[in-house]
């Protein structure tokens, strides 16, 4: 596969010269024979995301979303709209936290892999956004979408900021600097020398159109947070990696989401956000404690009735769970609340914002 989407890249450029980063990016993601043509979430795959993880996490989800339901009036159907659906995990145990709800469901994801694996769900699959029509009453939520958008690498100079694009050198992808244009430095958050930042246009054109669809709704963007320097890596078989130009589909390539600088951007549309907070408050203020603590009673059931083995099995679930929580990991992504003007905020999502101060 890794021969596949350096082919494209070459060819362009051959074409036109180096490339900007964002466009050997979606080369090396999103095109023929990427690192995106089947899904590669999962512990057989190059990386895991909280789905992955264990169930729980999608039931926590399911409170969340439901709050907001609940904050829409209760619409009928409930439109739920996922983006970077990925291989339908968590759609799938959503889906199953919702049959008491009559749920309208469209899994966005530009995979076509990806997307054939949906179509076995009952859900709308859709490639883009585009499906989505204006003056909707919507939930949109977002986990782990935005760090792999195609984004603009700019590292700080002596000189300046510069732009990375890429060109080629024999067999081998390297990186080319040229001058970051100066009508967008205020793009940029402040940099020392040495110093990165992944700006990514087609995150700001999600969060824009989305502002200007949402008649009455939420969006909750769940992501790795980096206000400021950025750091550009990939992942590969679960291991990370440094050097995102060399085989390009082998691996996947992500940076930290400025959350806040979106938040602003949807301020500025007349959208409301709300602070943003951990993951590991978000999923505190939704019941996981609670859940933890049941947890370890049944263990301890298990254990006074001689069940050893259902209580190993009740330990290595926790275990695995709290990897959740853990704040050095899963516990350390961010969320992102927005809502349209007309909505107020869940009381969980205060409880998580003001645990995080």
């Amino acid at each position: 596969m890794s021969e596949q989407p350096a082919g494209p890249i070459r060819h362009a450029i051959e074409d036109h010269g180096p490339i900007p980063f964002s466009e050997f990016m979606e080369l090396a993601l999103y095109g023929p024979g990427g690192f995106y043509e089947e899904p590669p979430v999962g512990e057989r795959g190059h990386f895991v995301t909280s789905p992955h993880v264990h169930w729980i996490f999608a039931t926590m989800l399911a409170r969340a979303l439901h709050s907001m339901w609940e904050g829409l009036g209760r619409p009928v159907p409930f439109r739920l709209v996922e983006l970077g659906a990925g291989d339908g995990t968590l759609a799938r145990r959503l889906l199953t936290e919702f049959e008491a709800v009559p749920v309208e469901y469209i899994a966005v994801e530009r995979s076509a892999g990806a997307r054939r694996v949906l179509g076995e769900l009952p859900v709308t699959a859709a490639a883009s956004l585009e499906v989505i029509d204006a003056d909707e009453t919507a939930v949109v939520f977002a986990n782990e979408l935005f760090d792999n958008l195609p984004f603009e690498w700019v590292r700080q100079t002596e000189q300046g900021p510069m732009q990375v694009f890429v060109g080629a050198n024999g067999d081998r992808f390297v990186a080319v600097e040229r001058a970051w244009p100066s009508e967008l430095v205020a793009l940029l958050p402040e940099l020392r020398v040495g110093e990165a930042a992944a700006v990514s246009f087609e995150a700001v054109r999600i969060v824009e159109r989305l502002a200007r669809i949402l008649a009455h709704g939420y969006v909750l963007l769940i992501d790795y947070g980096s206000a400021g320097p950025a750091q550009v890596h990939g992942y590969r078989r679960h291991r990370v990696i440094a050097d995102v130009l060399s085989d390009p589909g082998t691996a996947d390539i992500t940076a930290g989401v400025d959350l806040e600088d979106l938040g602003r951007r949807a301020e500025r549309l007349s959208m409301r956000r709300l602070r943003t907070f951990s993951q590991r408050s978000a999923l505190a203020a939704l019941g996981i404690v609670e859940w933890f603590q049941d947890q370890r009673k049944l263990q301890g059931i298990s254990l006074n009735r001689g069940e050893g083995l259902e209580a190993i099995r009740s330990y290595e679930a926790r275990n695995r769970a709290s990897l959740l929580t853990d704040p050095a990991g899963l516990g350390g992504l961010r969320w992102l609340l927005l809502s349209t003007a007309d909505r107020g905020w869940p009381a969980w999502a205060e409880r998580a914002a003001d645990a995080d101060r």
